[in-house]
Formats: structure tokens, C-alpha cells, sequence
């Protein structure tokens, strides 16, 4: 079974038709920060809004850190057409003993409803299938998120119910729907694999 730092030691680059997905990087900030300050945004996600810039390249750096390191850390989202970084998606923990993980992901407002966190998402899901051989992919989402939730059903991830308070961001707690598919249900869907 392969083990995280021999992948995201090494983190290989993907490519959808309209994407590029690489390690993030330091000159990835300013483009970072425009998504990770929007208060739409933020109010999405499990973490608080970026103040900076500054703080910002700051995070970008323990993310470079933790790559070299080879922790599991998600890739960027890079718009092929523009080269401007848009989001992020991948794997936040995996459970190697387990064959199990969890993915993430945050799009930059701007590029809402075209099917990009779709299209990241299935080239993740089938790196973490195919090469990081996963049995359990999970995911979750607030409750007032149902573009997330859309884009995990149609991945074809399963609703298995609510955490309650499971998560404690911007001063409270909040619910959360979880998903997940397994490897036979992932296979029965995608049969052949891209190339990655």
C-alpha cells in the first residue's frame, strides 16, 4: 500500500479539459487571498476569511512546508486558459491503515455553477482510487451548502446523515452532511480510468 509521503512528497500535477491541478505555491497568494477574503466564500467553509496577503503566503508556506514534508495536502486549482489559481481540492487526512480519506474543496466565487469543482473532483477521485488505492472517500458539507452538496451527489457519493455541532468555525458549532463512496460503487461508475 502506497504511504502518503512517497505521494505528496511528490505531488504530480493533473489535468482536466479546463484545468490544471499543482502544488500551491508562494506566488499563489494574491490570487489565494482574492477567494479566501470573500465573505461568500468564508461563510462556505470551515475556516475563518484571510485578513492578508501576508497572511495568506504565510499559510501558503506551511502548505509548501507540509509537501515537502509529504503530508497529505490538497492540490491547487489552476485555470488552464488563464493560469490563475481559483481554489483548491484534495485530501485533508488519510487513514493508510483504513484506505480512507477525506476531500476538500473551495472555489473562488467567480467561477460558481460552471461544473469546475465537478471536473477537480473527479481527476481527485480517481488519483485517490487508482494510485493512493482508497476503499472510503468521505466528504462533508454545512447544511447551507447545497452547491456542495450537488457536487458530491454527482460524483456519485452516497448521504449517510447529519454530524451534529461537528465542527466549531466563526465562533459556533455547525451541523454537517456527510458523504462518502467505496471503491466497488467509485469502480461501478467509472469503470476505465483518464489518464493521469
Amino acid at each position: 500500500m502506497p504511504l502518503p509521503e512517497d505521494i505528496f512528497r511528490n505531488l504530480p500535477d493533473l489535468r482536466t479539459g479546463r484545468l490544471l491541478l499543482r502544488q500551491v505555491r508562494v506566488e499563489d497568494a494574491a490570487d489565494m487571498f482574492e477567494y479566501a477574503s470573500d465573505p461568500e466564500v468564508a461563510r462556505l467553509v470551515p475556516w475563518d476569511m484571510a485578513r492578508s496577503v501576508t497572511d495568506t503566503r504565510m499559510h501558503i508556506g506551511s502548505m509548501v512546508e507540509a509537501y515537502r514534508a509529504g503530508r497529505v495536502m490538497p492540490w491547487g486549482i489552476v485555470e488552464l486558459a488563464t493560469g490563475k489559481l481559483i481554489g483548491n481540492c484534495g485530501y485533508y487526512w488519510w487513514m493508510v491503515n483504513h484506505a480512507r480519506a477525506e476531500l476538500g474543496y473551495v472555489l473562488a466565487r467567480g467561477y460558481w455553477n460552471q461544473g469546475i469543482m465537478t471536473e477537480a473532483c473527479r481527476a481527485v477521485f480517481q488519483f485517490g482510487f487508482r494510485v493512493m488505492r482508497l476503499h472510503r472517500l468521505e466528504a462533508r458539507c454545512l447544511l447551507d451548502n447545497p452547491a456542495s452538496e450537488r457536487v458530491m451527489r454527482k460524483l456519485g457519493m452516497t448521504f449517510e446523515g447529519i454530524q451534529r455541532e461537528a465542527l466549531f468555525a466563526a465562533g459556533k458549532y455547525h451541523n454537517l452532511k456527510m458523504f462518502a463512496i467505496l471503491s466497488p460503487e467509485y469502480y461501478q461508475l467509472n469503470p476505465a480510468p483518464d489518464e493521469l
